[in-house]
């Protein structure tokens, strides 16, 4: 199975297995928020009197830290909660950011399933969600204009829900105390030509509504769900948007540069790349060898530079270690990656990485995990469990160079580490 496909088998069902994460703050708990068993609802939204039910005010904001970059993890969909725990022990903090994919057309009370309890439960372990919104159909008939229908106001009944949703779960108790935050990257890899949402040329699309759609679809698809999240109370303090290209681009595909929505609808922008080395074979195809952090990044990071002064993360990414086709796997050569790949995010300003923690196998797949895959330099024990790991990417985010969640302030990162202002 190929990561793509990957991905879009676990939307929802992907993250449901966040269920048992440990809450990291005291809830409020009152005899209305009862959620009928004698316990407070674990919503980490502040800090609370759990004896008296008062609420107590979120705490004054520590100094922003300085540092490079904000750490983050796809931690797969596989006994997330256990996961996410043992991977944080390893690293010792928690990452400040934890990716998840959703399948975003999907029944309105899918997307009140997810809000309500996978994106609650990541809250709740302690990290900040990074939705990967991904506009498909889960019956698997997504429309290859789905940017364009979405622009029309096709699906606006599954927007307003998810606007909705996102707008309670960011305010719990409305405005009595700080609320959640999260970072919202709809529809990524557009520039690629792979989801229905990655444009063609507008110069080849009939006036037919069964066309694919363009970067100008794109464009208006963006700017239309903006506008719905607008109508709420949601601000830059509750959702930062991530506008999120692949570093690799298709020769026959429409640049990235054409669907960028505009500063104004904008707060990050996201990369995604992978070292597939020696894993896969494409014809006449850069991704085909082993490539330096630079050789992946460099020309898609001076072309957002040139388009945008907004930040910029890693919001995808991870390293294969088989080095040339037929060598086998070399985990030292993927450490040293490791190590390289952590200098040029430092170098060069990028201010959140979010290794793509996952081994799978077949198309445009290799041992990605660095932590709990199939191999790495070492292994670690924690809680009675053994895991492969790979000790170059602990050296690398442990320190206080890389930001992990604030483990005592219930927002879990300042206003300014949010929007990548450090």
């Amino acid at each position: 199975m190929d990561r793509r496909t990957f991905l879009r088998t676990t939307g929802v069902a992907g993250v449901a297995g966040l269920a048992g994460c440990s809450t990291p703050f005291d809830p409020v708990s009152t005899p209305e928020s009862s959620n009928g068993s004698g316990s407070a609802p674990t919503d980490g939204s502040g800090a609370g009197n759990e004896s008296t039910g008062e609420l107590t005010e979120t705490p004054e904001a520590p100094q922003t830290r300085s540092g490079a970059a904000l750490t983050g993890v796809y931690p797969g969909s596989e006994e997330l909660d256990a996961t996410l725990s043992a991977y944080s022990n390893w690293i010792s903090k928690k990452p400040a950011v934890v990716v998840l994919f959703v399948d975003a057309l999907a029944e309105p009370s899918a997307t009140r399933g997810f809000v309500n309890d996978a994106l609650t439960q990541v809250w709740n372990a302690g990290h900040v969600p990074l939705i990967s919104w991904q506009p498909l159909v889960n019956n698997g008939q997504t429309p290859e204009a789905v940017e364009r229908r979405i622009a029309d106001g096709d699906y606006d009944d599954q927007i307003q829900a998810w606007a909705t949703a996102l707008d309670d779960w960011a305010h719990p108790r409305g405005g009595q105390t700080r609320g959640r935050r999260f970072y919202f990257r709809p529809a990524h890899e557009m520039n690629g030509n792979w989801f229905p949402w990655s444009a063609v040329d507008s110069t080849r699309v009939s006036a037919s509504t069964d066309s694919p759609g363009t970067a100008e679809d794109y464009v208006s698809m963006w700017r239309h769900v903006h506008r719905m999240f607008g109508n709420t109370d949601l601000d830059e303090t509750n959702v930062q948007w991530m506008w999120s290209p692949n570093a690799d681009e298709p020769s026959n595909s429409v640049r990235a540069e054409q669907y960028y929505p505009g500063d104004e609808f904008v707060d990050w922008v996201g990369l995604d790349g992978f070292n597939f080395g020696g894993s896969q074979e494409y014809d006449n195809d850069s991704r085909s060898n082993w490539r330096s952090p630079r050789g992946i990044f460099g020309s898609m990071l001076q072309r957002v530079r040139d388009l945008t002064d907004k930040p910029v993360a890693l919001a995808e990414f991870a390293s294969s270690s088989v080095p040339e086709s037929g060598d086998g796997h070399q985990p030292q050569q993927k450490a040293q990656w490791i190590q390289d790949v952590f200098d040029y995010v430092a170098e060069n300003d990028i201010k959140m990485a979010c290794w793509f923690n996952v081994d799978q196998e077949g198309q445009d797949e290799s041992d990605w995990a660095v932590f709990g895959g199939a191999r790495g330099t070492s292994q670690v024990t924690i809680d009675g469990t053994q895991y492969p790991v790979y000790e170059a990417y602990n050296r690398s985010v442990s320190g206080s160079d890389y930001l992990g969640a604030l483990p005592n302030y219930p927002p879990l990162l300042t206003d300014d580490e949010f929007a990548g202002d450090f």
